[in-house]
């Protein structure tokens, strides 16, 4: 499988790249001061990859700040739900897709470096997502001041908080006709025991293939238009913004 990688200038964002070489993935990693239209190329099925039916997954990375400054993150998640391409948000890039689909980031407190019990709903038990746990407690790590406890109509709940002032956040979801998911969480942190198992399950079954390639787009927030900007452009002004090396 191959994962192309929107890093969104996480400190520990090759944590989750040697995560994803780990389950045997092909990473390509783009910094979000790219152009979404370069990061929409390397998206494109190869010749093998279409002859399968598969597509790569994009993953969006955490990072700091707000998604909607985050550079390309927002043009691309709305071009990436328009388009049906297999997409994973983490942290940041959950927060991307809850705002993609018309829902409302806010400052939910500070929680960093913190390991939280959540609950784990009636959808989110029968969800790919969590075919790992055996119906124990889920325990993962947080590292985070924005969220939401409110979803959009398009998203289903997987997962909430249940501790103290902070219960009721939104730590998993899933869109209910696109290949698209999102963990609040930090799957890829040691503070998430099942970590590895729950992202091998999300990226096994967002490649699978004989996905539809297109939905109604109505409601998606800043679709982009298409575009003709070939993968190799890698132009950017601040630094290196293509980076395929797993390390």
């Amino acid at each position: 499988m191959r994962v192309v990688l929107l890093d969104n200038r996480d400190s520990f964002v090759y944590n989750l790249v040697d995560q994803f070489a780990a389950l045997g993935a092909d990473i390509e990693v783009y910094r979000n001061t790219a152009p979404a239209a370069t990061v929409r190329s390397a998206l494109e099925p190869t010749s093998r990859e279409a002859s399968h039916g598969q597509r790569p997954v994009l993953a969006l990375s955490p990072g700091p700040g707000h998604p909607r400054t985050s550079g390309c993150l927002m043009e691309l998640v709305a071009a990436a739900l328009a388009e049906r391409v297999p997409t994973l948000g983490i942290c940041l890039g959950f927060q991307a897709i809850v705002e993609a689909c018309g829902g409302d980031i806010e400052e939910v407190g500070p929680v960093h470096g913190r390991s939280v019990r959540v609950r784990v709903t009636p959808a989110g038990r029968a969800d790919p997502a969590f075919a790992v746990l055996t119906g124990g407690p889920l325990d993962v790590a947080r590292y985070h001041s924005l969220g939401t406890r409110e979803l959009p109509p398009s998203l289903t709940c997987l997962a909430r908080t249940v501790e103290g002032d902070g219960a009721g956040i939104v730590m998993a979801a899933r869109h209910i006709t696109a290949p698209v998911v999102g963990v609040q969480f930090h799957p890829e942190s040691v503070l998430t025991p099942h970590g590895p198992g729950i992202l091998l399950s999300l990226i096994e079954d967002l490649a699978a293939p004989g996905r539809p390639d297109r939905i109604d787009a109505s409601g998606i927030r800043a679709v982009v238009p298409p575009t003709t900007h070939s993968a190799t452009d890698t132009t950017d002004t601040t630094g290196d913004a293509h980076d395929p090396r797993p390390r």
